[in-house]
């Protein structure tokens, strides 16, 4: 035989319910009535089933139930007996309900209106607040402590008893909702009311609806309750049951206010609730049925998957990839100095910091970059890497932070989501930093700093989470003194630092490393010894992507044995790097190809095309240079021209005129552009 416990908070109110219950399935089940007390000397309820009245009782006894045990909720409403009593009341008055709060006294109005009793206009009152002076009547199921002193008769109805519905629901899960029908039920009819509520009236009480209904709320991805027009739970699917079972493993029985206290169902605005498994987003939608309210379809969403969806969302709108295609194991070389900033980089990746990578153009700043986000907790959201000195300095911002539609000329319709909105709860990353315009460099630390974007033609603010990562190989000491970067921007940025080493300070690495990127090219390809000593000699100022530039020419060749012959010609006999030809300013342009590498084609077709005008006796206005660089199959806009003409500008390259007075090659622009094709024919430099 099952053996069923009956818990509420006072003992007497338990043996109340249990003889309730056990004069109609007491030849079904073996009874035992627990007190909370009772509940916390014994330790743990073990029986079959436990039957629990309300959510606060839950709440307290919740873990002292076996996990074998079912756990029942009780609905409770007086009995016919009780009701009687409310025919002793004139027609038409107008009495106090008094309940211990305002859902318990909607459901004893409803549970009154429901069994007929319609002739007493009832309003609810708690025990708390004013009420209207003109009522002298008071009815209440056993609260009379509640009523207040002025009130001149009162009628105390008595305890809740369970109602049929419950008895017939534990019958089912004893097994003999059959045989119970036949006998008990019939006498519990006579004694008992049937709640036939909305949520009952609106499913048609029938099991095929039911089951249907719960067959759709599976396929759901969101967590969905209906209740009925009193907020008592009556379906629950299991998406959830699993987002609040932090609060609690049972939900059918319970009212929704007490399983979600801060939502409000008479609002159909989104609440975020914070529980201790999730952050959710709660929303309570009403069913109607005919003129009156049914109940409520509330939807529970996961704020965390939400958020991921976005993410998705975000990376598909912005038709780009902005995934981290490197990890730290991608990273070539045994030497000491890199295995050690390799670790170093680990390191960083377990932080949420700011990193400032800084190192030579080729030493691969990205690909650190890419394995810190890797390595990171936000691995599963986008990388967003923006070089801010390929990006015309007019663009640069609405493709930071986005723009809305018709913000300016040209702007798409629609709008278009920021770099770092795509990059929200991902790592955005910003290379070439030093390139970054003063303007935009104060729009970006007050970014950094409130963790919010507005759009360009936009008054409305954007919260985002973004790990910011940044590298340059500029020297910002410097450009801080010369008032060409923030230091406050710089400090902002440069939390964790991280130096990669220069090719040429790790030698040992260099022909492992080389012969990494032959074997995948041309496998079996050998490099005799002279060849390897004129490698491992060469200054590698391009350090691992000249080296990866070597490596495919020389597996062009086609051949499996190289010697010196094949090498490109970087070399003198010595093995030394070999020296530029005669230059006015050697240090100032071995600098400018230093800084200036990544863009070194582009600096090439302006000064060569500025060297034929000069030629002509012409100065070259920036819109005509851009025509005459584009004629010849380049790509390039006005802006990007615009900017290189400033640099040169400001080596002493190029002299610009103010206005439309054009641009023209000096004497150091002309031994720049023969150094650059000398170190392109050499393969030195792409």
């Amino acid at each position: 035989m099952k053996k069923i416990a009956v818990v509420a908070t006072k003992k007497e109110y338990a043996d109340f319910l249990t003889d309730n219950i056990s004069k109609f399935l007491g030849r079904y089940a073996e009874f035992n009535s627990y007190s909370i007390p009772d509940v916390e000397r014994q330790g743990e309820i073990t029986e079959d089933f436990v039957l629990i009245s309300a959510f606060n009782i839950f709440q307290q006894v919740r873990k002292r139930i076996s996990s074998n045990s079912e756990i029942i909720v009780l609905s409770l409403s007086l009995s016919k007996k009780q009701m009687e009593r409310l025919s002793e009341i004139p027609k038409g008055t107008r009495a106090l309900l008094v309940n211990f709060d305002n859902r318990s006294c909607m459901h004893t109005i409803t549970s009154m209106y429901d069994a007929g009793y319609r002739d007493v206009e009832l309003i609810p009152y708690y025990g708390e607040g004013d009420y209207d002076h003109d009522i002298h009547v008071a009815i209440t199921p056993n609260e009379s402590h509640l009523v207040p002193k002025t009130i001149e008769t009162v009628y105390n109805l008595g305890e809740s008893s369970v109602d049929l519905n419950s008895l017939m629901a534990i019958a089912d899960k004893l097994g003999v909702s059959e045989e119970f029908s036949t006998h008990e039920a019939i006498e519990a009819r006579k004694e008992y009311y049937y709640m036939n509520s909305s949520m009952d009236r609106l499913l048609n009480d029938t099991a095929s609806m039911t089951s249907k209904l719960e067959a759709m709320l599976k396929l759901m991805k969101d967590g969905i309750v209906i209740t009925d027009e009193l907020g008592k739970i009556y379906i629950s699917n299991a998406k959830a049951r699993e987002l609040l079972q932090g609060r609690t493993a049972v939900l059918e029985g319970f009212n929704i206010n007490e399983v979600l206290p801060e939502i409000d169902l008479s609002s159909t605005s989104e609440t975020l609730i914070r529980t201790s498994g999730a952050n959710l987003i709660v929303a309570p939608v009403e069913i109607i049925n005919g003129d009156e309210t049914a109940g409520h379809i509330v939807t529970i969403t996961d704020f965390d998957e939400q958020e991921e969806k976005q993410h998705g969302m975000r990376a598909k709108l912005s038709e780009a990839d902005h995934i981290a295609h490197y990890h730290f194991e991608d990273i070539l070389g045994e030497s000491p100095s890199i295995r050690k900033t390799v670790e170093t980089a680990k390191r960083m990746a377990a932080s949420d910091a700011a990193v400032m990578i800084t190192g030579e153009s080729g030493t691969g700043k990205e690909m650190f970059a890419q394995s810190i986000h890797n390595a990171s907790r936000r691995c599963r959201y986008n990388f967003v890497a923006v070089n801010c000195s390929a990006i015309p300095e007019n663009l640069l911002e609405s493709e930071m932070f986005g723009y809305e539609e018709g913000s300016f000329t040209g702007a798409r319709k629609g709008g278009k989501i920021g770099f770092f909105e795509l990059a929200h709860k991902g790592t955005i990353f910003l290379d070439e930093i030093g390139e970054m315009p003063l303007s935009l460099q104060a729009k970006l630390l007050r970014v950094l700093e409130e963790k919010k974007v507005m759009r360009v033609g936009s008054s409305k603010n954007i919260d985002i989470d973004v790990r910011v990562i940044s590298a340059t190989n500029e020297n910002l000491d410097r450009m801080m003194a010369e008032g060409k970067f923030r230091e406050d921007l710089y400090y902002r940025l440069n939390v964790l630092p991280l130096h990669l080493p220069p090719l040429r300070e790790r030698k040992e690495d260099i022909l492992p490393i080389l012969k990494s990127y032959t074997n995948k090219l041309n496998p079996g390809m050998k490099i005799n010894s002279v060849a390897q000593k004129k490698l491992i000699g060469h200054g590698w100022r391009g350090n691992v992507r000249e080296l990866r530039n070597v490596a495919e020419y020389l597996t062009s060749l086609g051949n499996l044995n190289i010697t010196e012959k094949e090498l490109p010609k970087f070399h003198d006999n010595t093995g030394k790097p070999s020296k530029p030809p005669k230059m006015g300013m050697p240090t100032l342009i071995e600098k400018f190809i230093l800084n200036e590498g990544r863009d070194i084609e582009l600096y090439r077709i302006i000064l060569r095309e500025l060297k034929e005008s000069f030629g002509q006796g012409e100065r070259a206005g920036r819109k005509s240079l851009t025509n005459q660089i584009n004629s010849n199959g380049e790509m390039y806009s006005e802006g990007e021209v615009r900017k290189a003409l400033a640099r040169l500008s400001a080596y002493g390259f190029v002299r610009s005129a103010r206005g439309r007075g054009g641009s023209v090659i000096t004497s150091e622009g002309r031994e720049l552009l023969d150094v650059i094709e000398q170190l392109q024919t050499e393969w030195i430099i792409g």
